[in-house]
């Protein structure tokens, strides 16, 4: 058994808003680099996109490959619901079968920029098609408060969901917006494994792999992604390196109007609120259960100006599970570790990740210490120092979790405290 790496969420050129670089060479040149020995294909109903792939991709005993990075045919679907999903396919012969099930429900299916194409049916449907195909599916960023499952709104369960195929449902992608501990609130999900994943658009080091997944399997196919996603066989999810979702807009509850995001505290005080946030006061976990309850109920009103408050993704999770996150047996560790140009930025406090001196600094570490993710996650930090010494602190800040944050909410992103600044 061995650890890889990797990304099975991405796009193509032929989605919207991606990058004219989103080739498989281009693409295969960013994974060598980052360190990431799996990727998804992304897009591959899309008819040019999959005759690049199979013009393009080498295939022998079941590997598909260019330059000694490893593939699998994946697709990004929004169902007539506008939610969306991840689909893994073991070969282009499924892809085929697949496009011909979807083919008369999807009006952009054979777009030039169908690449996340449109299928009128509900989930149930497209999983039983993707089923019968030989593949997987599973919630694409889960947590999201748009287009996603469990936004407002739309279904408290992956049964209500999915449905009869409810069954067959072994993972679900968290997204930029939670990580295990939120997703661990529903205690429907904990036998389910997590994929964290970049979602790119380009091919450059910031975007590929800035989410990704260790998964321990014999080989990169898709016969062992399989395997691992559903725990078989000693295979399975070794570790989800992503950032924190603590970051995301939509984190904290919020107000509707003037965007004061939700801090709860014990006492019985009366509410209030300053600049940016509001203030309920509470007794026990029965309280906040309510509190919690009632905004999803559009029940609370703002202290400040009256409005109606709406749930972040973390208080959604609780509504719809429990108060406590509880972590499985099985759930790897999670680390919150942001791609390395946007830690060098942090160490050299440099203005843009594109600097010429943030550019040098990450060339120089990946000819010291191989690809960024054995840099992130394996490097000791001794090694590390020695290149660079805050660098090498602050990737070890990240691995102890030693990082804090100023949360997001109600539109505004959170805030990473710099460690080095607040170590000095």
């Amino acid at each position: 058994m061995k650890e890889y790496a990797v990304d099975l969420h991405i796009h193509s050129l032929h989605s919207i808003g991606v990058s004219k670089n989103m080739t498989i060479p281009s693409l295969a040149m960013g994974a060598i680099s980052k360190g990431i020995d799996l990727i998804g294909t992304g897009d591959a109903t899309q008819p040019d996109w999959l005759k690049h792939l199979e013009k393009t991709l080498t295939e022998e005993d079941g590997l598909l490959s260019y330059n000694g990075v490893s593939f699998i045919p994946t697709v990004e679907i929004e169902d007539i619901e506008s939610i969306h999903h991840v689909v893994l396919l073991p070969d282009f012969e499924s892809v085929k079968l697949l496009r011909s099930s979807i083919g008369k429900s999807s009006p952009n299916l054979n777009h030039e920029w169908g690449g996340r194409p449109r299928v009128n049916l509900g989930a149930e449907s497209i999983a039983g098609m993707v089923r019968d195909a030989g593949g997987m599916i599973g919630p694409a960023h889960a947590f999201t408060p748009f287009r996603a499952v469990f936004r407002e709104g739309k279904y408290d369960s992956i049964k209500a969901c999915y449905g009869s195929e409810s069954t067959h449902i072994y993972f679900i992608e968290l997204g930029l917006s939670a990580d295990s501990e939120v997703a661990d609130y529903i205690p429907e999900l904990r036998d389910l494994s997590y994929i964290t994943c970049s979602d790119a658009h380009s091919p450059s080091p910031d975007k590929l792999g800035r989410e990704f997944t260790k998964l321990l399997m014999k080989s990169p196919t898709y016969t062992e992604i399989r395997k691992s996603l559903m725990r078989s066989g000693g295979r399975q999810p070794s570790m989800n390196v992503g950032f924190n979702p603590k970051l995301g807009k939509y984190f904290l509850s919020f107000c509707s109007k003037c965007r004061r995001t939700l801090v709860v505290q014990d006492g019985d005080a009366s509410p209030s609120y300053d600049d940016e946030n509001i203030y309920f006061h509470l007794q026990n976990a029965s309280e906040r259960k309510q509190l919690l309850s009632d905004i999803g109920k559009r029940a609370i009103k703002c202290p400040h100006d009256g409005k109606k408050l709406r749930l972040g993704v973390r208080d959604r999770a609780k509504v719809l599970g429990e108060l406590k996150s509880k972590k499985p047996k099985h759930r790897p560790p999670y680390l919150h570790m942001p791609p390395l140009l946007d830690m060098i930025q942090s160490a050299l406090d440099a203005k843009s990740n594109k600097t010429k001196g943030v550019q040098s600094l990450y060339t120089e570490f990946l000819k010291a210490h191989g690809n960024e993710t054995i840099v992130l996650t394996e490097t000791s930090l001794t090694d590390l120092k020695k290149t660079h010494n805050d660098l090498g602190r602050l990737i070890g800040m990240y691995r102890k979790g030693k990082v804090d944050y100023i949360p997001g909410g109600g539109g505004r992103y959170g805030q990473i405290i710099n460690p080095l600044k607040s170590d000095q």
